[in-house]
């Protein structure tokens, strides 16, 4: 809970030095003038305004977003990453496939031609 950008903790902290700095009686009227003051503040239409304002700047960015369709574009862009890293994998795969194949026959290659060296 955020009221004025005071959380219920600095709140409570609030009405503890009131309390000792005003005596239990004072504190208790205190505290029903400053929430009657601060329920007419919310109930007026300057607050209204002032919190439809803030909740529609907080929702720019948002709507900016699905105005230029961004969403769309980065899913698309997400995809084709993911096609392009899997072609890259695949072609590694035959790539290490051809080097595997190729030195299997070299190495075949190598023991012939030692079993030839050897008979000599």
């Amino acid at each position: 809970m955020k009221l004025f950008n005071v959380g219920a903790l600095e709140l409570v902290f609030i009405l503890l030095i009131a309390f000792i700095v005003l005596g239990p009686e004072k504190a208790i009227k205190t505290a029903g003038d400053v929430a009657r003051w601060i329920r007419g503040l919310t109930r007026s239409k300057f607050w209204q305004d002032l919190f439809s304002t803030s909740k529609e700047i907080q929702d720019i960015p948002k709507k900016l977003m699905e105005d230029a369709d961004i969403k769309n574009t980065i899913a698309d862009l997400d995809r084709s990453t993911g096609e392009i890293m899997k072609t890259f994998r695949e072609t590694g795969m035959g790539i290490d496939k051809e080097l595997n194949s190729d030195m299997g026959e070299n190495s075949a290659t190598e023991s012939v031609d030692n079993k030839k060296s050897d008979a000599v």
